[in-house]
């Protein structure tokens, strides 16, 4: 197809009124004359779609808009791709921009020596602590792709690159988030004719709370994004694919989303052989980290809710798939399961009418058969529960003396679950009073583990994972929740804790500040004034050595300045015992 244009610019559009103008106008201070800009207004709700028509009327021959329904960066590229008619496209952010001689250079390059991708380096800036950094591209004048997939940067990026137009004639963006991993690095193997100009044209503005540092749900399609990367990529560069796979996930996982780090794990044990086999990993004495967790079992992302008499309403199901979108909900129900098969005390439990006895038990079989995690319909979980899945099983303190049964997870076929399970075989007296599952638990913790009944976090045995109650069960405001107790709505920035709990949490932090200013004390003695005598509760029974680790704990959470944090409650606790 003949067309005036060079370069077409597609820039999606979505609530950017207050970038808008700068990035559009970027592009129009191209040196590149013949540079077309096609705007893609993806349903914004602000005046980006106003600024996007005032742009259009003021440039009709040069500027096409498009507005549309909402549905994601990689919809509004694709629609972009199908308008723009330019010999060459690029992308380009709506809160980013690009210098005036980006389009101009890339385009000579491309065409003076027949290249089908152009890339440049790219510039990032950090808004809020007023820096800047240049992040290079690649390390040679000539790109060699095996070379630049192994030791290459902005691989994933779509806005650096300047990409003949023929490329995208069967291909698109997923609907998805990572929808630049998902397509652009695959892209490349296939292409592998680029060039590049090492300068850092395009601007990047890197945001507090953007995609990059705020976490969702669906950040878990990063995992399918890095799937699509290993199987649609040129087989003939598979060695090096999965070297750099594992590179981005050394990074995702160590530093930039170790929430996810489960998610992480399961790919690379899925992808197990290769990663193994890798010889550049094998070279690579830091990413290669990653590879004893190809060894390591994590609990399987599926929620476990047990339903006998009332259905589980739908809103329910949907809140939970926000946070977890791509974890499965099991209802486990009455008939799932044959009466015969129940042990004696179930089957007599049934007939007496003593439902939540029997309601523990069958969670209790759902989990030792499938794993994952009981959720009780009472309880909310947050996205901070995709850690727990690291443990092999875990439970909750609910307060200073007893365990939560809302919300516990395991492997698969756990021997502590079956433990438990056996237990309704005996002649006990849980068994004769269908006493409730959290009784049980406790004492066949404190008697196989040694728990101690504190409500503080344990390990035990190198195998059982205990959490305080702001863990799984009271959402303290210190950022650390996973799951909490559903009750009438509250005004927004307030919790209902239990008094017990509250009290528990008060003492805590009190205790942590004092120990803190007494290790400062002897580190700096004229630093803080002597205060009353330190007497924290946990000291009266706990070895010197206990004690230290907790000390220590304790002023390591102050040194790396939580203390503001962490003593944010205890003000509110004394603000409420004023009143």
């Amino acid at each position: 197809m003949d067309s005036k244009w060079k370069v077409s610019v597609i820039i999606p559009v979505y609530q950017v009124e207050d970038y808008l103008e700068r990035a559009v106008d970027s592009v129009l201070a191209q040196t590149l004359q013949e540079t077309e800009i096609v705007l893609v207004d993806d349903g914004s709700q602000d005046g980006s779609g106003e600024i996007c028509d005032a742009y259009a009327a003021r440039y009709p021959e040069r500027i096409q808009v498009i507005h549309k329904e909402n549905e994601g960066l990689g919809m509004a590229r694709n629609t972009g791709i199908k308008r723009a008619s330019g010999e060459y496209l690029a992308f380009l952010d709506s809160d980013d921009t690009v210098e005036p001689q980006m389009y101009e250079t890339m385009y000579q390059k491309a065409v003076e020596e027949d290249f089908d991708i152009v890339m440049c380096d790219v510039k990032i800036i950090y808004v809020e602590e007023n820096r800047e950094t240049a992040v290079s591209s690649y390390h040679k004048e000539r790109v060699e792709m095996a070379d630049y997939i192994v030791r290459g940067n902005n691989i994933t990026y779509s806005v650096n690159k300047l990409f003949r137009r023929e490329i995208w004639k069967n291909r698109r963006y997923k609907k998805m988030l990572f929808e630049d991993i998902s397509l652009i690095p695959a892209l490349m193997t296939r292409y592998p004719n680029v060039g590049y100009v090492p300068r850092p044209f395009y601007h990047y503005y890197r945001r507090a709370n953007t995609l990059s540092t705020t976490y969702t749900g669906e950040m878990t399609d990063i995992i399918q994004a890095f799937r699509d990367f290993i199987n649609e990529s040129e087989p003939a560069y598979r060695e090096e694919v999965i070297y750099c796979t594992a590179r981005q996930l050394y990074w995702n996982m160590m530093q930039s989303r170790p929430l996810f780090r489960a998610d992480f794990i399961e790919l690379l044990k899925e992808y197990k052989k290769d990663f193994l086999l890798n010889s550049y990993l094998k070279k690579d004495e830091k990413v290669k980290e990653i590879l004893k967790f190809t060894e390591e079992e994590v609990i399987p992302e599926q929620f476990l809710c047990v339903s006998f008499q009332e259905e589980i309403p739908e809103e329910y199901f949907h809140t939970l798939k926000k946070n977890f979108p791509q974890a499965k909900v099991l209802q486990i129900r009455e008939e799932d399961y044959r009466k015969e098969e129940l042990p004696p005390m179930i089957r007599e439990a049934m007939e007496q009418g003593k439902t939540e006895y029997v309601r523990e038990y069958y969670g209790l079989k759902a989990l030792f058969e499938q794993g994952g995690i009981i959720l009780e319909p009472w309880m909310q979980a947050s996205l901070n529960l995709k850690k727990l899945r690291l443990n092999r099983i875990f439970f909750g303190f609910e307060n200073q003396e007893e365990l939560t049964t809302g919300c516990f997870g395991a492997l698969k076929g756990h021997y502590i679950i079956q433990g438990l399970l056996d237990s309704y075989e005996k002649d006990t007296v849980y068994n004769r009073a269908f006493l409730p599952l959290k009784e049980r638990l406790r004492d066949f913790l404190i008697v196989h583990f040694q728990l101690k009944v504190n409500g503080r976090t344990q390990f035990l045995g190198k195998e059982v994972q205990i959490y305080m109650p702001n863990i799984l069960s009271y959402d303290m405001q210190d950022g650390e929740n996973c799951c909490k107790r559903m009750v009438a709505e509250v005004p927004e920035g307030y919790e209902v804790i239990s008094s017990q709990v509250l009290q528990m949490w008060s003492d805590r932090l009190l205790n942590n500040w004092n120990l803190y200013k007494a290790e400062q004390r002897k580190k700096n003695p004229g630093l803080l004034k002597r205060p009353a005598a330190l007497q924290p509760s946990f000291l009266g029974t706990a070895t010197s050595r206990e004690a230290q680790e907790e000390i220590e704990k304790v002023v390591n959470s102050y040194e790396n300045s939580t203390c503001w944090k962490l003593t944010k409650p205890v003000r509110a606790v004394g603000k409420l015992l004023k009143k």
